[in-house]
């Protein structure tokens, strides 16, 4: 009985003390704040939106460069047909004199252009649906680990192109055909009567009018002469150049992004990230570790931090916030300068040093507020006292002494980046060492990271490549057309100064003076046309994590305008062999 007393009391005990610790435990839940909860969708992924921000992206660019394409292409399709139908003059007024109505006669030139231009349409499109998108879509495939493309017909899209085709050249079938029936069967069964020449501006100008040589000054009024085909071809060799222009830009400014990060601004070597649960006898080692290693010159405690900022219409940003140890010669680490100013940005004591893109996203100045949240949702506001340049990521670089004012605690130094001498065997030994060391939890090799960088950049070039080409094949046809237009026009007049006793290469040059600086004044304009344009398409194809480098190197613009004058030699070349066998005797037979 004595034990079952002791036994009782044990157990009595025992709940009296749980009774107890529940009361307790109740009482804490009354004091308990009331959790948050935060409801996310997909959309507050970064990933998830950046890729449908370059989806939307490349349709930006896609909306802007067919524009382009189909304007010169309209041209080449307005001087092409009307050129057509006043070739067909005789035929015209012929069939008008034999009885035939307007619109018989006008079918014959309709059914051509539905069927060229809707032939052409069929090739465009399978070309536009299956090569163009899978060439860019491999490209960006680089940037994400993507499914295989699956191919989408959108019959509006192909509509569009076929209307706009059809558009560029049975409209000016039309008109021209409306206008040459407008004329008598008698005027039409004889050759048009070429233009009269006039005074051009140059000859009042006589200080500089008087020192040109017979062929200058046929060559001056000749331009002015032909003022629609001088207006054509220029606005048509400006907008391929352009376009080529842009295609080389675009090609500097992606190839540029990993030098500049990685080399010029990125300074350190390596950067070492530390383990958080490391022993103290690891830390230990790793410290000897630097001491022993000779090869080291530099090395900086740095603490690392990964925040967000929000604003309506701004796609959430994943922020580094960046706290060296010291900030004294920090520009042997880490480069902080204004792009524009080519100002040295200094790391304060009263705010941070963001960098350019992230203020461009949020609209930030120097002097502005900005709002940071850290992973438990907390948000803090800091001073922005300089902006700096970057190209990869987004950073804020503040000192110790403002994050202990913003964050009311001392910054934990969990990374260190190091400046050493050594090649990449050297690398590669160091970095097992230090892979070996508890306290190391990843060590990071910045040449290692801008070669990868550079290569994953490297695919986007075939998007450029695209365009280069198409650009290129598109300023070969333009030259080719109105030059051989220009020929066509002119066979009376070059038969008749063949006769006189011209050379061959006399009568190529007699065209060609013209053609070069029609194609020069269009080089020029396009080359200023490019600038505009390329500067339009980094703004939509950037990327939010990214800035590509706005300048355009000048060897681009060399081969921009080399790529034009080469299909213009080449259409040059071509036509010298048609003048070569021109029938003097045909072209000056009169029909009278």
């Amino acid at each position: 009985k004595a034990e079952f007393d002791q036994k009782k009391q044990q157990g009595e005990a025992e709940i009296a003390k749980g009774e107890q610790e529940l009361a307790e435990a109740k009482e804490q839940l009354t004091t308990l704040k009331k959790p948050e909860y935060f409801v996310m969708d997909r959309t507050s992924n970064p990933g998830y939106e950046e890729f449908s921000d370059n989806a939307n992206r490349i349709s930006a660019i896609a909306q802007v460069f067919p524009v382009f394409f189909f304007l010169i292409a309209a041209l080449v399709s307005l001087t092409t047909m009307t050129r057509m139908v006043e070739e067909q003059r005789l035929q015209i007024g012929t069939l008008k004199a034999l009885g035939y109505t307007s619109f018989d006669i006008s079918k014959k030139f309709l059914i051509y252009a539905l069927l060229a231009s809707g032939s052409a349409s069929l090739v465009g499109l399978f070309i536009g649906y299956q090569l163009f998108p899978t060439i860019i879509f491999n490209a960006y495939g680089a940037l994400y680990n993507l499914p295989a493309i699956r191919i989408t017909y959108y019959l509006s899209y192909g509509m569009l192109s076929l209307v706009v085709a059809l558009f560029c050249t049975v409209l000016p079938a039309l008109i021209a055909t409306r206008v040459e029936l407008m004329s008598n069967p008698a005027a039409l069964m004889r050759p048009k009567a070429p233009k009269n020449g006039k005074r051009i501006l140059l000859e009042r100008l006589t200080f500089l009018w008087d020192r040109f040589n017979f062929i200058e000054k046929v060559t001056a009024r000749n331009l002015f002469r032909y003022k629609q085909r001088m207006l054509m071809t220029v606005l048509g060799v400006a907008g391929c150049t352009a376009l080529i222009l842009t295609g080389f830009g675009l090609k500097d400014s992606i190839a540029d992004i990993a030098g500049l990060q990685y080399g010029k601004i990125m300074k350190y070597q390596a950067i070492v990230a530390f383990n958080p649960d490391a022993k103290q006898a690891d830390k230990e080692k790793y410290n000897q570790l630097m001491t022993d290693t000779k090869e080291m010159t530099h090395q900086l405690a740095v603490h690392q931090e990964n925040f967000k900022m929000e604003k309506q219409g701004v796609n959430t940003q994943e922020v580094t916030l960046f706290t060296p140890e010291k900030t004294t010669n920090f520009d042997q680490f880490v480069l902080l300068t204004n792009r524009k100013t080519k100002a040295k940005e200094e790391i304060s004591k009263q705010g941070g040093v963001i960098t350019e893109k992230l203020a461009k996203l949020f609209d930030l100045k120097v002097g502005d507020k900005l709002s940071i949240k850290d992973t438990n949702n907390q948000t803090y506001s800091l001073k922005v006292t300089g902006i700096t340049e970057n190209y990869a990521g987004h950073m804020i670089y503040i000192s110790p002494t403002y994050y202990q004012k913003l964050f009311k605690k001392e910054p934990l130094y969990n990374t260190q980046l190091l400046n050493y001498k050594g090649n990449q065997k050297w690398e590669d030994q160091f970095g097992a060492q230090l892979t070996e060391n508890g306290s190391v939890a990843r060590v990071t090799f910045v040449d290692r990271v801008g070669s990868s960088f550079k290569d994953t950049m490297s695919s986007l070039n075939i998007v450029t490549l695209v365009l280069i080409i198409s650009a290129a094949a598109l300023a070969f046809v333009v030259l080719y057309n109105l030059t051989n237009i220009n020929v066509s026009e002119r066979i009376r007049e070059l038969s008749t100064i063949k006769v006189l006793g011209f050379y061959d290469g006399e009568v190529t040059m007699y065209i060609y003076r013209e053609n070069i600086i029609l194609t020069m004044m269009g080089i020029v304009t396009g080359s200023f046309l490019g600038i505009f344009l390329h500067g339009f398409v980094l703004q939509t194809a950037e990327v939010d994590m990214m800035m590509f480098s706005p300048t355009i190197k000048v060897l681009s613009y060399v081969y921009s305008a080399a790529l034009t004058f080469l299909f213009s030699g080449i259409v040059m070349w071509a036509m010298h062999l048609k003048l070569k066998h021109i029938d003097m005797i045909e072209a000056l037979k009169s029909v009278d």
